[in-house]
């Protein structure tokens, strides 16, 4: 009796954390990929499409989001070739609502001999009514 019911606890325990890897492994996974495509737009120089990942609310208070985003790297872009960005990782915290992705890009200095820097980025992202979008504050305040 004692097996089975030591049995049907690892079932349960095993249910629920492969539940919860499949629910924060998706969100996980998207965030992944929406912190990709955003560093790919600033790799592309797409600025107006890289302000596109805040929220309609913020782009409307602050329009001139893309122009502020040219400095993302705190190089200017016209200097700035991008050549490579991992997204190291992605956390949630413990409400699902907030996440935080940390990238490194590998950057070119144009113009400078031999001059490549590797910054580290946190981006920060918020739910906003069901979608992840970025914190504002993770593009416009940040510092190197």
């Amino acid at each position: 009796m004692k097996k089975l019911i030591l049995i049907a606890l690892a079932l349960a325990a095993a249910g629920g954390a492969a539940y919860y890897q499949a629910s924060h492994g998706s969100e996980k996974a998207m965030l992944r990929k929406k912190s990709a495509r955003f560093m790919e737009c600033l790799k592309f120089k797409e600025f107006a499409e890289a302000a596109a990942f805040h929220s309609a609310e913020e782009v409307k208070a602050h329009p001139d989001i893309p122009k502020q985003l040219e400095n993302f790297f705190k190089i200017p872009h016209e200097n700035l070739d991008i050549q490579e960005t991992l997204i190291d990782y992605v956390e949630l915290d413990s409400t699902g609502a907030r996440a935080k992705v940390k990238t490194t890009s590998v950057v070119r200095i144009l113009n400078r001999k031999d001059e490549t820097q590797r910054p580290e980025a946190m981006l920060y992202w918020k739910k906003d009514k069901g979608a992840w979008v970025l914190d504002l504050r993770t593009t416009l305040e940040r510092g190197l």
